[in-house]
């Protein structure tokens, strides 16, 4: 019934700029990699770079330019933004809406990938340039680090020694974020990415004038839409799925103590105190 009434009220729901999902894969491979949106996500990457002290870029050129056709027959790049910088840097841009520590591998893998992708067969080794990955995440990856902006190079340990530039993993987490975390061009993107209301964001980043005009741009299509509703409704589904089978698994755990519990010659009461169940439940097993 939830499932039904959610399908009906977003259906017609009305898409303004405000209430946009700017976390929805589909706008976002629209907003940072659609041809003529170069400035933005420029902007952006640049953004990141600074909040760490890293070299900014002048310009980039998009790899993976959006393609609305592509995307729907599932045949998009696994990255949703690729691009590279002036001085040969390639530059790959993920947003993950949930995850556990194995998208600590998946990010390895991409990174690996885009690495390993820069050299055509016998080429000489000398032609690798850095690849930097930027990935940002609507769930908490690092529980031991209070920093929302986190990033990862390979290093010597005793002598705390850079090997290379070549490989570098920047993982921003949006959850940790607050207003105390105000820093610059960073923050503003990640306001964004929370959803904050646009001419807020238009005061501290002329950058959002354009990024407003692009959002209209993709409200106004209704194939961009359409695109933008089924990943939405997708999302909502898979989320709502994890959700009762992680019950259901907390629910075989209770009862799986229960027995174990109950065999032992355990208080009825202790018994559920314990484990969650009622009495009645406790009864049945």
């Amino acid at each position: 019934m939830e499932e039904f009434e959610y399908l009906e009220k977003t259906k017609n729901e009305i898409i303004t700029i405000d209430n946009l999902n700017k976390k929805n894969d589909c706008f976002i491979r629209y907003l940072f990699s659609d041809e003529g949106n170069e400035n933005i996500v420029l902007d952006f990457i640049n953004g990141v770079m600074i909040d760490l002290n890293f070299q900014t870029f002048n310009n980039v050129v998009i790899l993976n330019p959006f393609n609305l056709t592509k995307y729907l027959d599932g045949k998009e790049s696994i990255v949703d933004v690729k691009c590279i910088t002036e001085d040969n840097q390639t530059v790959i841009i993920e947003i993950q809406l949930q995850g556990n520590q194995y998208f600590i591998r998946r990010s390895l893998y991409y990174w690996a990938n885009s690495y390993s992708s820069l050299l055509n067969k016998s080429e000489n080794y000398t032609k690798l340039s850095p690849v930097i990955s930027i990935n940002v995440l609507d769930f908490t990856l690092f529980n031991d680090i209070k920093d929302f902006h986190s990033c990862y190079l390979l290093k010597e340990i005793k002598h705390n020694k850079i090997l290379t530039d070549h490989c570098m993993l920047h993982y921003i987490e949006l959850p940790k974020f607050n207003l105390n975390n105000d820093k610059e061009k960073l923050s503003s993107w990640i306001k964004f990415f929370k959803g904050e209301n646009m001419s807020n964001l238009i005061k501290e980043n002329n950058i959002f004038e354009e990024v407003e005009k692009r959002c209209q741009s993709f409200i106004d299509s209704d194939p961009l839409i359409n695109a933008y509703r089924k990943k939405e409704w997708n999302e909502y589904f898979y989320k709502d799925m994890m959700n009762v089978e992680r019950e259901e698994g907390i629910k075989e755990g209770q009862i799986s103590i229960a027995k174990t519990m109950k065999k032992d010659g355990a208080d009825i009461n202790l018994i559920s105190k314990y484990t969650g169940l009622s009495i009645e439940e406790i009864d049945k097993l």
